[in-house]
């Protein structure tokens, strides 16, 4: 309904009313109609942004605020003023990402530092030893760490690693052969050949595919790769993991709300059946001279089904 030069002006607009809202307390104290308006604005906002991510309309720097200083911010943040959480909350991306980076590290040492988990001069971290063997790191790691508490995971774990005789390797783990491990780990994870996670057509992005079941404790096997990922997080491991951003809206809680459409998110997942959808949408004869009928393949283990809708 709108050309893309006026969803420019709208989400303008929009995102400097929703930051305004916030940012003057309105919202803390907000009741009935107030925080209804508040909700469809913020709803239609991130429609507009989350449109601009799947494919680039607004210009650079659009959606920051200029006004908002990060020093200000982190001084309000560590005071728990209401309304720099909020902001977080609901609209981060009017915030620089090298500053969210920066703040989301300051949370963690500050976490750290409470759960006792940095090296003092009076006391020292609680360490979790494992040992793992080459051929099977996977196993061995998923037995080792799937029960750890999760202060345990967050604290320090050293890795030993053995050969199939049980023969140490030489060397003292510094972080650095956690570091190959988790790295491993994930990179084993995430191996199609392995059926947990496949790639979709064309830009290769990972996403679970219904045959993961053929694996009897795939779902502990999910919780454990979410372990791995956010101790690479936690611990600034960078770790190459592109994720299909349909697959990413699940994992975010996106497909909750009533703006959600799984049809904005189908590109990601099979490019090729959302242009002929589109074209379909867009036929002006009579569809039923088409004959269409909707159909796929299915690949389970080598086993190629033909199913009919």
């Amino acid at each position: 309904s709108f050309k893309l030069e006026e969803l420019v002006t709208i989400s303008s607009f929009l995102n400097s009313f929703v930051f305004k809202m916030i940012w003057d307390g309105i919202v803390e104290n907000a009741r009935g109609e107030t925080l209804e308006l508040f909700h469809s604005v913020h709803g239609w906002l991130m429609v507009l942004y989350e449109r601009d991510c799947r494919r680039r309309f607004a210009p650079d720097e659009h959606w920051l605020r200029k006004d908002l200083k990060p020093n200000v911010l982190f001084q309000e943040l560590d005071k728990d003023k209401k309304r720099a959480q909020l902001l977080l909350q609901y609209i981060p991306h009017v915030i620089p990402h090298k500053n969210r980076v920066l703040l989301f590290w300051n949370m963690v040492t500050k976490e750290k530092e409470k759960l006792g988990l940095v090296e003092t001069s009076s006391a020292s971290p609680h360490v979790t030893h494992i040992t793992i063997r080459r051929s099977r790191m996977l196993e061995d790691g998923y037995e080792q760490l799937r029960q750890l508490s999760q202060n345990a995971m967050k604290g320090v774990i050293r890795v030993k690693f053995v050969n199939d005789l049980g023969v140490d390797e030489a060397g003292i783990d510094q972080d650095g052969v956690f570091k190959e491990f988790l790295e491993e780990i994930i990179k084993k994870v995430f191996d199609p050949a392995l059926n947990l996670f496949k790639t979709t057509s064309g830009d290769e992005k990972l996403y679970p595919p219904p045959t993961s079941y053929i694996h009897e404790n795939y779902l502990q096997l999910f919780e454990f790769v979410g372990k791995m990922l956010g101790k690479a997080v936690y611990e600034g491991i960078v770790v190459d993991v592109p994720f299909a951003s349909f697959f990413l809206s699940q994992l975010l809680g996106h497909h909750h709300s009533v703006f959600y459409s799984s049809v904005d998110e189908l590109p990601s997942l099979d490019s090729e059946f959302y242009k002929n959808l589109t074209s379909i949408k867009r036929y002006d004869g009579d569809i039923s001279d088409l004959g269409l009928t909707l159909s796929y393949d299915e690949d389970v283990m080598g086993q190629v089904g033909f199913h009919s809708v």
